[in-house]
């Protein structure tokens, strides 16, 4: 009986408190993923950065020859063994100040739009290294400056996504299992602290059902607590109470009654 009286309410209660739990997990776990691929993007541009300062030193030391990038001898070698040493880089090109492509190891099927906005953020901040995330790819860029301080060009090194989130993704699905066993934990630990702090409300209901006011082992049933004993007894005596009143209104109306039989 008590279980069917407070199943709605306890139902209720827990359902409420579990999706408040969901959502914060969800929440959790798509803040953690948005941080951890920025993590991953950065550090995997930091290492990009390493292939990107080999190629700038020895285009540095060809111009202080005289040589323009396009009249480098082995530039073309340097960049191919850069990109092969690295599985995660699948293009590095080295670009002209205007945007023009010089030199280029590998292939990137990226569409004209996606090049014009990297070429902008590279060539136009006028800053010396850059990362950009565009989805699918992460671009790495570095501005190349002559003797004088003018850019000469940059190289741009690009990196599919898929690739160096791989482990990551890993790490990501270890972690929602660690949330689910934080879910299923809290779920142990919540549906009998809801029915403790309902226990109080549950006694109450006990005293106050009409039927247990005739019950003589009501102690034993409601596991001996005095305070609804005392309030078992105080309804008792409220209903010997409204018994007597009752008792004494048919007595009047039953003298009533005669009175005016006799009267007739």
């Amino acid at each position: 009986m008590e279980w069917q009286v407070f199943r709605e309410l306890y139902l209720k209660v827990l359902l409420s408190v579990f999706t408040v739990i969901v959502a914060m997990l969800l929440l959790q776990g798509a803040l953690n993923q948005l941080k951890l691929r920025a993590l991953v993007a950065e550090a995997t541009s930091s290492r990009q950065q390493i292939s990107a300062s080999s190629i700038e030193r020895s285009v540095l030391q060809a111009e202080a020859l005289g040589f323009a990038i396009d009249e480098m001898t082995g530039l073309q070698d340097l960049i191919d063994r850069e990109r092969a040493d690295d599985p995660s880089i699948v293009q590095i090109a080295i670009v002209s100040p205007i945007g023009a492509p010089l030199l280029s190891s590998g292939s990137a099927e990226t569409t004209r739009e996606e090049n014009d906005r990297v070429l902008r953020r590279v060539i136009g901040s006028q800053e010396r290294m850059t990362r950009f995330d565009a989805g699918e790819r992460l671009y790495t860029g570095r501005l190349l400056f002559d003797s004088s301080g003018a850019i000469m060009g940059a190289i741009v090194i690009v990196a599919e996504t898929d690739a160096y989130m791989a482990e990551a993704t890993a790490s990501l699905s270890q972690m929602r299992l660690v949330y689910l066993s934080i879910f299923v934990f809290v779920a142990v630990l919540l549906v009998p602290f809801v029915m403790l702090q309902f226990a109080g409300i549950r006694h109450a209901f006990n005293v106050l059902d009409p039927r247990a006011a005739d019950a003589p082992d009501f102690r034993e049933r409601d596991g001996g607590s005095p305070e609804a004993a005392e309030l078992q007894a105080m309804l008792k005596e409220g209903a010997a109470k409204v018994d007597e009143l009752r008792g004494e209104l048919d007595k009047i109306s039953s003298q009533e009654l005669g009175s005016k039989g006799l009267s007739s």
